[in-house]
């Protein structure tokens, strides 16, 4: 036979839900003791709470932040200029090429006949 471990002891139920007594405050002096210390507890969470919010980022003031902001929007307008000026210098350059071809020849009106003449006969389609 196994022995077994020493048996386990539980508290009775009526030790583990005793009750705690009320405490009553009287009119007067102590009422308003109670009263200026929550008013100042909920005053003190208010002003962390407003400070977590309104608090600078740590190692960065302001200014430099909104300076930051500046620069690379500068830096994306520079990019955008020479996007710009590059797209210009190749239209222009299209426009120089074009103008250096050779004209074409002034084109003549010919025929109809001729015109025909020179394509692939038309292949017909019938239907049975």
């Amino acid at each position: 036979m196994t022995r077994s471990g020493p048996p386990v002891v539980t508290p009775s139920l009526s030790t583990l839900k005793q009750k705690k007594r009320k405490v009553f405050y009287e009119h007067g002096k102590d009422s308003l003791e109670l009263a200026v210390s929550i008013g100042k507890t909920q005053e003190d969470k208010a002003l962390l709470k407003a400070e977590k919010h309104h608090q600078p980022q740590a190692g960065q003031p302001r200014s430099e932040r909104t300076h930051q902001k500046s620069r690379t929007k500068k830096k994306l307008e520079e990019v955008k200029a020479t996007i710009a000026s590059q797209r210009a210098r190749l239209k222009r350059e299209k426009v120089k090429m074009r103008k250096e071809r050779p004209v074409p020849a002034v084109h003549q009106k010919s025929s109809p006949s001729s015109n025909a003449q020179d394509r692939a006969p038309r292949k017909r389609v019938s239907f049975a």
